[in-house]
Order: C-alpha cells, then structure tokens, then sequence
C-alpha cells in the first residue's frame, strides 16, 4: 500500500503492530482466563472430596477395610459374598442371648386358626424362648443341655405350617464350661440363644450338602486372638503374618472338624469382649472351645438335610 508521505505510513505501521487483535496482549489474556479456570475446577474438586469425606467417611474406611483386610475366604457356592461374617444374622432379642423373634405368621389352616404343634416342638420352642407363631425359619436344630451333656433335636416345617421332627434325637455335648448367655474370649463355655447357621465346612471333602460349603485346606485358620481385625474369623494367611498373636490351625482339626457348622454367635459384628470358635462339630466329649458336639454320622445327616432357602437356625438352651 503506499501512502501520501512517510510520517503517514510509520503512523500506520504503528497502528498495525500494537492494534491488531492477534497481537501479544490478546494471547496473555487467554491464558489468564485458562489459569482462572483451571483453579476453579480444581477448588471445586478439593471441596466436594471434603464433603464427601466428612458425610460418606465411615462407609468409605469400611470399604477399604474390606478390601485390604478381607474378613474370609468364599466358597465355590457363594455368590459374591464372604462367608466370615454372616450377611443375614438373626434378629436379637437381647445383645447377650443373641435370640429373636422373627416378624412373620406362620400358615394357618383353612379355619384361620394358626397350624397346631406337637407338644414336643412347643416344649422345645418355649425352652429357647421363641415365639412358634412368627417363626420365620422353615428348619430348626434344638440344642437341650443338662450340665455338659446334651440333646439334640431337628425339626423342620412342611407347607401347611406344621413342624415335624426330621431325625431321631441324638446325644451330645455342649462346652466344658456348661452353657451360659454369653461367653468370653478363651473360655470354654456354649452361648446360650438362637442362632442362624451361616455355612458348612470340614476337613473332610463336601459331602454333597446344599449350603455353602468349604473344605478346609492348608493355611486356613480361625483367628482367636481378640486385638485381630479378623478376630472369630476364617482366614486363610501365611503364618508369619503379624496381624494375629493365636489362631486355630484348622487342618490339624480332623476328628473335630471333619464337618461342623458355622452360626452367628460373635459374627456381625465380631465383639472383641465376646468368645469364638462357637461351632456344631463332631466332638464324644464335653467341648475345650464351647462348641456343641455331636457323632460324626449325626453332623453328616444334618448336612445333607440343610437348605439355603429355609433360614435354618440353633437354638441352644
């Protein structure tokens, strides 16, 4: 372009150089701005994180509790879930006894009346303190003791509402410490109270029960030590580890734990106060750990008999 003289065209080139819109004030300016932006973002990020923390902090140490400190291992049968703590424990009536009375009527016949039981059953019912028109499980095992010595008894209800005894009654053993409402870490005593049986497991392979069921194997233990994270539960670590000082190393267990049952005594939440390894096993003797013994053929039959679907519990009195 020409221009009339040369004062008008340096004041031209003037005007080009420091009025354009590309020059290296606008480029600043949009830096400025992303800075800006880039501080807001991250502001709003570090306050929703607090709030997060302090209204979701329990539930999200509890997550990674679980996921770094594992409460037990799962079996075959299991659906995404462990099995060290009970997913579905009974419905106390007290916090020592561990009984409860579930909400739901049982079948009644075609009169309305609720089903009649056995003067058995109901001798049975109201020894454990259970109420047998809102009992919600379909199948029962009674644990009668007198001293060390006990009975037991399996009931199970059929479609009309009527429970009927399923085997014979078989002699047992509570612990060496008799039975009492609670029990202690290390003791030897059986709690007393009803109990939903959690799952199976044994040295012995499974033998083809329909509840979950895990064959011990090597490096599975029950932690008994109360300062454990894992305390009353099943684990399967490598001895050295330090998170727990005592435990039962439980394949040295074949004659008492060929098969036994798991139930929801201490189990959720696990009480540090509170004993463990209160198990249904095979034991001819008034039991060290306060666990209910039975013959091994006795505890063979009641795995075969147990089902999933009928919120089996122990009543133990």
């Amino acid at each position: 372009m020409e221009y009339k003289n040369e004062k008008t065209a340096n004041r031209r080139r003037y005007k080009s150089r420091y009025h354009s819109p590309h020059n290296y004030k606008t480029k600043r300016s949009k830096a400025q701005n992303r800075a800006a932006i880039l501080v807001g973002v991250a502001t709003f990020i570090v306050l929703t994180s607090l709030v997060l923390v302090f209204t979701f902090g329990d539930n999200i140490y509890k997550f990674l509790d679980d996921t770094f400190h594992p409460s037990s291992i799962t079996s075959d049968k299991a659906e995404d879930s462990t099995l060290g703590v009970a997913t579905e424990p009974a419905t106390e009536l007290s916090g020592s006894s561990g009984s409860f009375i579930p909400s739901v009527t049982v079948p009644t016949e075609g009169d309305g009346t609720p089903q009649a039981q056995s003067a058995d059953f109901e001798r049975l019912a109201k020894a454990a303190g259970l109420n047998t028109a809102k009992m919600t499980a379909k199948q029962m095992i009674f644990v009668e003791s007198s001293g060390t010595n006990a009975t037991v008894y399996t009931y199970e209800k059929d479609s009309s509402g009527k429970w009927n005894q399923k085997f014979d009654p078989v002699s047992g053993f509570t612990g060496e410490g008799g039975v009492k409402a609670d029990t202690t870490p290390g003791d030897n005593v059986t709690p007393k109270g009803v109990f939903k049986i959690e799952y199976a497991m044994g040295t012995n392979p499974d033998p083809g029960t329909a509840i979950n069921y895990i064959e011990i194997a090597e490096g599975m233990k029950w932690i008994t030590d109360p300062a454990s994270v894992n305390y009353n539960r099943l684990v399967d670590y490598d001895t050295d580890s330090d998170d727990y000082a005592s435990y039962q190393d439980l394949t040295e267990y074949t004659v008492s734990y060929p098969y036994c049952l798991v139930y929801a005594y201490n189990r959720n939440p696990v009480s540090a106060k509170k004993g463990c390894s209160k198990f249904l096993h095979v034991s001819d003797k008034p039991t060290p750990r306060g666990g209910v013994g039975i013959s091994e053929d006795a505890m063979y039959n009641i795995l075969l008999w147990l089902s999933p679907s009928s919120n089996a519990h122990i009543a133990i009195f």
